[in-house]
């Protein structure tokens, strides 16, 4: 059976646990090979690298190092360091234990700690030495199946490429104002747009109507009954229209101010009487 690829989800989540970062594909163990002279031929002198092997229970685990495989035969410290493996749709992390090597620099197989072990003696394998450089429990981790489907390495560099707005707009307050006061109704029919206002008591439609008139007025403004309480202040249906300033025309639409939705029978509005016919019905008839 093959292995499906890292998804693009999954990528974004490992990704995520590094920071700004783009992944390339340095090795893959199914077409370069298991043997440890394909890994350190493709992994050699890359800085960071990333690790991600699948199991034939559908495991992904693996690590990453912050520092080069070079084959010094030293043994290297590394804060960076950790293991992963996702369990459910969330990675999660293990970092090296304190007063621990990271890994040893050798020419054998990639290692996490002299204790974990990927594509061990030159095979598709997972093999735990039993060390305690990490606190892992190989049940969770990969759920015991040594058998690996794939390893691969990536190679971890920093982005350069910062995420673009899908269109570059102004947003200044009279940028917006703007649009606001030059809106036309698709409808020629329709003069202006009625805004209904729904929510529970205190969502504060009153207070929103108040800032947005305030807004346009150019002072502050309490035209709409508002405050804390624990009813509905808000006892009637209201159409609230906006001038553009004190003496200026009225804007393209109007707020349609409601009583607050109550659990409770006969207080306030009802959530049952929200539907199309009846809100028709209240705009037409505030108007």
């Amino acid at each position: 059976l093959s292995t499906p690829p890292l998804t693009e989800e999954k990528r974004k989540q490992l990704c995520g646990l590094l920071g700004n970062v783009e992944l390339t594909l340095l090795y893959k163990a199914s077409v370069h090979g298991y043997q440890a002279s394909a890994f350190h031929q493709r992994c050699d002198r890359q800085g960071p690298t990333l690790l991600v092997a699948y199991n034939h229970s559908g495991y992904i685990f693996g690590g990453y190092t912050s520092v080069d495989y070079t084959q010094s035969g030293q043994y290297i410290t590394d804060e960076g360091i950790f293991l992963f493996s996702f369990q459910g749709k969330i990675p999660v992390c293990i970092k090296v234990n304190s007063g621990c090597y990271a890994r040893v620099d050798d020419a054998g197989v990639p290692n996490f700690g002299q204790q974990l072990y990927f594509c061990y003696n030159n095979q598709p394998v997972v093999y735990n030495s039993g060390s305690n450089a990490f606190s892992l429990n190989t049940a969770t981790m990969y759920g015991n199946d040594t058998q690996l489907s794939e390893c691969e390495v990536y190679k971890v560099e920093q982005s350069n490429t910062e995420e673009k707005p899908w269109r570059n707009v102004l947003w200044t307050a009279e940028y917006l104002m703007g649009l606001i006061r030059n809106h036309k109704p698709l409808m020629t029919s329709v003069s202006r747009v009625r805004i209904l206002m729904i929510g529970p008591v205190g969502a504060g439609k009153s207070s929103f109507f108040n800032s947005i008139n305030s807004i346009f007025m150019g002072r502050i403004t309490s035209k709409a009954m508002s405050g804390s309480a624990g009813t509905s202040l808000t006892t009637q249906f209201r159409t609230y229209p906006v001038k553009d300033g004190r003496e200026g025309k009225p804007l393209p639409f109007v707020l349609c101010d409601t009583m607050g939705l109550e659990e409770q029978t006969g207080a306030g509005l009802d959530i049952e009487d929200i539907n199309i016919p009846v809100i028709k019905s209240v705009i037409f008839a505030g108007m």
